[in-house]
């Protein structure tokens, strides 16, 4: 099965998404950034989509979508 991943990262004071072969951003906020990638997750047409959060203390929290 195909399975698409999707980061919400800090990088140099920037929040991005990023994916393979994909950077999008700087967005101003996380939160922004965040409804970026789930609005991208939910068009993945039935697609398993992994989210990769990061907090804003750096740690990293995955979620899955669709499947």
């Amino acid at each position: 099965m195909i399975e698409i991943a999707y980061g919400v990262v800090l990088i140099d004071g920037h929040w991005m998404v990023i994916s393979r072969g994909l950077r999008m951003g700087p967005y101003p906020s996380r939160t922004e950034a965040e409804e970026v990638a789930r609005r991208m997750a939910d068009q993945a047409s039935g697609l398993e989509v992994q989210l990769h959060l990061q907090d804003e203390t750096g740690e990293l929290h995955q979620e899955r979508q669709g499947g």
